[in-house]
């Protein structure tokens, strides 16, 4: 069900029918529908759309596309039916969404003198504060990577002190170890699937990584994943996940309008160098947070 998981993630502007689904599975339509209903709490088409509007709000974000350019590239046939489908999750119309975000980045410009958002409130789940750290931000071309991963769900482990986010790997360290997979074991990747601005707590997607020499087979509730070469804007992570929001901010709120790329809607990974410690447990050295960019539309 982990790799149905992936391919839907990875084909969302395809039209994907349950009969595909349920053979990728190798159950009938019935088994499959009720299968997947218990693995992730929505009927694969409510998932698909859920999956397809988050996308088209984050494509809103980042992108001057037209809304139907996004519709249609979010899997939607026409302007109308992503209206709708809009409306039914947001409360909101595609186009109001797009006024408000130009409002609000037009008042931010004006209140803060430039286009660096130094802070947002104390009431966001990201908290940034006023000490954003200007670090380089630099571009670099990510070499294919293949990967033995664990998903985990939920928001409040991501913010977790270090120790208890390097739990997110335990297991998986422990069936690479018992299954004789070679890893590297100074380097852990995380892939961040989700805004949680947008999508809701218990759904958000994290994934635990360990880099392996070539694809290998899993068995549940791990899976293999590859994560392509790709063109990615860096910049050097400081402190734990609750900082995060300080490194995005500087590469999506402050790097990004003045540099001349866009940003892709390939989620935004992180890589954790890590040691040990005299007792042998995983400690955090140093992390890279890597935010793909948008090679189609070239260098402005």
């Amino acid at each position: 069900m982990l790799q149905v998981l992936l391919f839907c993630e990875e084909h969302l502007e395809e039209p994907l029918t349950l009969t595909e689904l349920a053979t990728l599975a190798g159950f009938s339509p019935h088994h499959f529908h009720r299968i997947f209903h218990h693995v992730t709490g929505e009927a694969p088409k409510e998932y698909l759309r859920r999956l397809r509007l988050e996308r088209a709000v984050y494509r809103m974000k980042i992108s001057p596309d037209n809304v139907l350019r996004i519709a249609l590239d979010s899997g939607f046939r026409t302007h109308e039916t992503f209206t709708r489908a809009f409306m039914r999750r947001f409360d909101i119309s595609p186009s109001e969404f797009r006024a408000a975000l130009k409002e609000y980045r037009a008042c931010a410009d004006a209140l803060l003198g430039s286009r660096t958002f130094a802070g947002f409130t104390d009431e966001t789940p990201l908290t940034l504060r006023f000490d954003l750290q200007q670090d380089p931000v630099t571009v670099e071309r990510t070499p294919g990577r293949h990967l033995l991963f664990v998903r985990h769900h939920g928001y409040e482990n991501l913010l977790a002190p270090d120790q208890l986010f390097l739990s997110l790997w335990d297991e998986l360290l422990a069936y690479a170890e018992r299954r004789g997979i070679a890893f590297s074991p100074d380097v852990l990747i995380g892939i961040t699937h989700d805004d949680p601005y947008v999508t809701d707590e218990p759904r958000i997607r994290f994934d635990a990584c360990l880099q392996v020499g070539e694809r290998v087979s899993t068995s549940s509730p791990f899976g293999y994943r590859y994560l392509p070469p790709r063109l990615c804007v860096m910049r050097r992570h400081h402190g734990g996940l609750e900082e995060i929001a300080k490194t995005f901010a500087q590469v999506g709120v402050d790097w990004v309008p003045s540099s001349g790329y866009a940003l892709a809607t390939a989620p935004p990974f992180e890589i954790y160098h890590c040691d040990r410690t005299a007792e042998g447990a995983l400690r955090i050295q140093c992390s890279e947070a890597y935010v793909p960019l948008d090679t189609t539309q070239g260098e402005t």
